[in-house]
């Protein structure tokens, strides 16, 4: 079993000055991101006029208040706008998505359904960000009591939207999910993910929790390996063992983010990878919330290529985005 349960919060007298302490969420929006700008970067950010990605993403965040962005942090949501996006361009047997489950706002209702759950699944919250359980009841057994704790927890508003001021989270609907779990090893799959600006694949890169010496590699659309971040950050960025993607597994993943990203001026997609099989996990407009110590050329490369989006033009498809927030969407065990 794997849990991540969110950041913790911090003892007295941190909190007083922490971001996740008791004061911090209450400071204007603008004035939180330049603090944790400010914090990461150790500068000042231009978020008027802004050149940088880092800053750019700040710009979105405070200013973003866009349909399409609105559902692109309700899990649900999305997968509903990939499967469609798939099925239209003919993808959907190109990638995966985890079947859901079962939907609702309470794991004691899940709880009863326990005789059709199968070994290995996923529960996590449909509008929040790092809170998750990875279950195997062949492997260990489910501690319900845990399980219905966390639900309870995660069902209310959390530090997405309280604190860092993501707004989408907030157009979220506030729900549980317990999904299918990708891949069919022991080991957690790898994590897949790639920026895009328009649809095109800016870069893509690797997470591997499992092997701190060979924990994060960034690739290039054309499978060029470089460094992301800054030589004095301590994250490894030697790709060590990690999978090169074949010609074909890369001309595939550039096919999908082409479908699912091109409505969006910048996004990022995350999959999930194993022995050749790519399934789809989520979208995130809010990339490391802009907060990521990538280095100044790659921080101002990525801003050129990011052009910002006119907030006051008008979006013929802004009545699609809605509609994908509208109603509870039931999971294979409850139909």
């Amino acid at each position: 079993m794997i849990v991540r349960d969110g950041p913790k919060k911090p003892p007295y007298p941190l909190a007083l000055i922490h971001p996740l302490g008791p004061l911090f969420r209450h400071l204007p929006l603008s004035l939180r991101r330049h603090l944790l700008y400010l914090r990461t970067y150790g500068r000042w950010g231009n978020f008027r006029k802004p050149q940088r990605g880092s800053e750019k993403s700040q710009w979105r965040i405070i200013n973003d208040r866009r349909a399409i962005i609105a559902f692109s942090q309700d899990k649900l949501a999305v997968k509903e706008y990939v499967r469609t996006v798939l099925v239209k361009h003919h993808l959907e047997e190109r990638v995966k998505i985890p079947a859901t489950l079962w939907v609702g706002t309470d794991v004691r209702e899940l709880r009863a359904l326990v005789a059709q759950l199968p070994a290995r699944w996923v529960l996590k919250p449909n509008h929040s960000s790092g809170r998750f359980f990875v279950l195997d009841s062949n492997a260990t057994p489910i501690d319900w009591d845990d399980l219905i704790a966390a639900g309870d927890r995660w069902i209310q508003r959390d530090e997405e939207e309280l604190v860092f001021g993501h707004w989408a989270y907030s157009q979220a609907r506030h729900l549980l999910i317990a999904e299918e779990r990708a891949g069919d090893g022991g080991e957690p799959p790898l994590e897949l993910k790639a920026h895009l600006h328009d649809g095109t694949t800016i870069h893509y890169f690797w997470v591997d929790q499992s092997r701190p010496s060979a924990s994060y590699a960034c690739y290039r659309a054309d499978g060029t390996w470089f460094r992301w971040r800054a030589e004095s950050d301590p994250i490894n960025e030697d790709p060590g063992d990690l999978p090169v993607l074949t010609a074909e597994e890369r001309e595939r993943l550039l096919e999908i983010n082409r479908a699912i990203g091109t409505p969006f001026d910048n996004i990022r997609a995350d999959y999930f990878y194993e022995r050749g099989v790519i399934w789809f996990g989520e979208l995130t407009p809010y990339q490391a919330a802009g907060l990521d110590p990538v280095s100044n050329e790659n921080d101002y490369d990525h801003g050129a290529s990011w052009a910002l989006p006119d907030l006051t033009a008008p979006d013929s498809r802004e009545a699609e985005w809605r509609a994908l927030l509208q109603g509870v969407p039931k999971g294979t065990l409850q139909r």
